[in-house]
């Protein structure tokens, strides 16, 4: 081989690690409100779960979180079943919250990602919006 054809650089493959996979299927906002899942979810797990000054029913909110971050995680990885978990959750997260009845339970999980802004929302409009790119 000559050096010109050393130097001509050829398309390689798709990375097989998970990490870079994530980092690069999608856009990095992707990544980022990933990110922002995993320290919500963190924060919600150290702010809830064993304080018993509330109802044992805001011990839910971290694990509600968690699959908020799981099904992020899955559709930054482009999986499809991840993009329509997500949405499916806050679908039924917001109509709980507008439409169910006012009760502990309401006020323990109804306003997970919504009050003051539903970010739940906007976020699921992002996967619907890069969906097709997903498989």
């Amino acid at each position: 081989m000559n050096q010109l054809e050393q130097n001509i650089s050829v398309p390689k493959a798709e990375s097989k690690n998970p990490l870079v996979q994530f980092f690069t299927r999608l856009p990095i906002f992707f990544p980022l409100i990933a990110l922002f899942h995993i320290v919500l979810t963190g924060y919600e797990a150290v702010f809830w779960i064993g304080d018993d000054s509330v109802s044992q029913l805001y011990w839910l909110r971290p694990v509600v979180m968690l699959c908020y971050t799981v099904f992020w995680c899955a559709a930054c990885m482009a999986q499809k079943w991840g993009g329509i978990a997500y949405v499916v959750l806050t679908v039924a997260n917001v109509a709980f919250h507008l439409f169910g009845p006012d009760i502990i339970l309401k006020r323990a999980l109804g306003d997970i990602l919504f009050v003051p802004i539903p970010v739940s929302l906007l976020f699921s409009f992002v996967l619907l919006f890069y969906f097709k790119k997903m498989k």
